[in-house]
């Protein structure tokens, strides 16, 4: 139990990665899995189901779904990949959201356009198609507005009465292959800055009084993560050489026990960094984009 609390102080967001804490053979009590692999896309796609408290205690977040789409397109995808994304995005919603009765939609792009690694939300809003009961707000943030998210969302959501809000938000992840290749989708809601630990008061059922769909893409990692990796590696390849003594000292240790001695290794200002790629503004634009088609098409449908 020691050694999974450390696992959870690693920044991350992601359903995923909270149960890779675990061994893969290890079946969690309340934890469902399904896989599929999409080779026309090269897409990955795991849901990790929530069925009831004793699953949430041990994975660290709410009962429900968690939908994870994988795939490296997801950068810079060209035009057929990006529809085909897209409509793979909604195909999730639909089902997501299947035993609800929508006829309504409030849309929200969480974060602040102004810093492009949280600006995922506020420019899919931009490429929404507004109608009739579909409704945009990107709220901005409290140093921006001076007002509480939520409390902005809590007064549109008592004016407008939509049936679901669908929140967009930036993420941050354990693992830096899944920095901008990685979008989930859950039916829990979302609590904005809790992978960055800023955490703000949450958007869910509970607080809002409607479904929330939160959509969300790992945008960040944690200065810790990329040290653990590059040392993980290392450790990798000396292992390689016999007799190593490098690779020797570590073959005894855990993941988390590494982890959790690299951590404690680097200085305060290393440990609170959070490391965005080089062509973050590009991606952004092609991931906003493509969530903002998968969003359209699922209105489209569900409202029409």
């Amino acid at each position: 139990m020691e050694q999974e609390n450390k696992m959870k102080n690693i920044h991350t967001d992601l359903a995923l990665e909270e149960r890779e804490r675990f061994e893969r053979n290890v079946e969690i009590q309340g934890v469902e899995i399904q896989n599929s692999f999409d080779k026309n896309i090269n897409m990955n796609t795991t849901i990790v189901d929530i069925v009831n408290e004793a699953g949430a205690k041990a994975m660290g977040k709410p009962v429900g779904s968690y939908i994870t789409m994988e795939s490296r397109i997801l950068k810079a995808p060209k035009e057929r990949e990006r529809k085909s994304i897209a409509k793979e995005l909604s195909n999730h919603l639909r089902e997501i959201t299947k035993k609800d009765s929508v006829k309504s939609v409030l849309i929200v792009g969480l974060g602040n356009k102004l810093a492009t690694p949280d600006a995922l939300g506020p420019k899919t809003v931009e490429e929404i198609l507004p109608g009739k009961n579909v409704y945009c707000i990107a709220p901005g943030v409290l140093a921006q507005t001076g007002m509480e998210t939520f409390d902005i969302i809590k007064g549109i959501v008592k004016e407008v009465e939509p049936d679901i809000v669908i929140a967009i938000d930036s993420l941050a992840a354990r693992n830096v292959r899944r920095i901008t290749t990685t979008i989930q989708i859950t039916d829990t809601g979302i609590t904005p800055g809790a992978g960055i630990g800023n955490q703000r008061k949450g958007l869910n059922q509970k607080s809002l009084g409607k479904k929330v769909i939160a959509i969300g893409v790992p945008m960040v990692v944690s200065g810790a993560t990329i040290v653990n990796d590059t040392m993980e590696n290392l450790i990798g390849i000396l292992s390689k050489t016999n007799n190593h003594s490098v690779a020797n000292l570590f073959k005894d240790y855990t993941r988390e026990e590494k982890y959790q001695l690299f951590e404690e290794l680097l200085s305060e200002e290393t440990e609170q960094m959070f490391v965005t790629p080089k062509d973050v503004d590009e991606i952004v634009e092609n991931l906003s984009t493509t969530i903002a088609h998968g969003l359209n098409e699922f209105c489209r449908q569900a409202l029409f």
